[in-house]
């Protein structure tokens, strides 16, 4: 059959068999701008909000952006035609927010506003004695608690100075990549010392940190007394863990 019709198409005057290339062109430029036109006619009927944080770490969520949006937008958008709609001016509005990372923003034929929302990875809550708390995400970005939900990350305070909060940030993306440890971090604490402090989830304990530095390594040394030592005595046996010394622990 197909072999017929490629013979039968040989055989039309070459004329013709261009016009019919030239006509089928001209059909499909004509739909698509029929389909382009009835597309812009097409207003919004719903808005679609997909976020891809964990649930504990959103600091934007679906009703935060539609507030957001109702704000921005005298109305909403529902009712708006796709030709009243600056997908590029909502996607600019939305990572305005600090806590967003990146948005994308498209409009289907169906008349959905999908808004994918990249949020940025909020690591600690930092808790100063003086000012407004905010949160540290990844790259030492900070992004003000007013105006976002709560995550449900450690929180850090004590004696923060510039120079500790960044070492309580170094010690957050180290519990952060740890799945014990960020199952187990309640709270990181600067004592007067300038030590940073672990206090567990479990139990009344303290675990001393010091410096951020060598953390793998204290970590390492942390689980293993666990497993093999706190399983066996207890682990309500100490009340003060220290991990700061090079190849010890010290407990109390």
């Amino acid at each position: 059959m197909y072999h017929r019709l490629k013979n039968t198409m040989r055989s039309i005057n070459p004329y013709i068999r261009k016009s019919l290339y030239l006509l089928s062109l001209v059909l499909l430029v004509g739909f698509l701008v029929f389909l382009k036109k009835d597309h812009q006619r097409q207003t919004c009927e719903k808005i679609v909000v997909e976020l891809d944080v964990e649930v504990e770490k959103q600091l934007v969520t679906e009703r935060l952006i539609n507030d957001r949006i109702s704000s921005w937008y005298i109305g909403g958008l529902i009712g708006t035609s796709q030709s009243e709609l600056s997908l590029g001016e909502i996607e600019s509005k939305i990572e305005s927010m600090p806590a967003v990372r990146n948005a994308e923003v498209s409009f289907d034929l169906r008349g959905t506003l999908l808004i994918s929302v990249e949020q940025r990875d909020p690591l600690v809550r930092i808790i100063p004695n003086y000012g407004e708390s905010y949160y540290l995400a990844r790259g030492m970005v900070k992004i003000p608690v007013t105006g976002t939900d709560v995550a449900r990350v450690p929180i850090a305070n004590g004696r923060l100075t510039n120079a500790m909060i960044r070492k309580v940030y170094t010690l957050s993306t180290y519990v952060h990549e740890n799945t014990f440890m960020k199952a187990l971090t309640e709270q990181i604490f600067v004592d007067n010392n300038g030590d940073l402090v672990i206090i567990p989830k479990v139990k009344n304990q303290r675990l001393i940190i010091g410096d951020a530095t060598d953390v793998e390594e204290k970590f390492s040394k942390l689980i293993d007394f666990y497993s093999e030592g706190l399983n066996h005595i207890g682990w309500e046996k100490y009340k003060i863990i220290n991990l700061k010394y090079k190849d010890q622990i010290v407990c109390k």
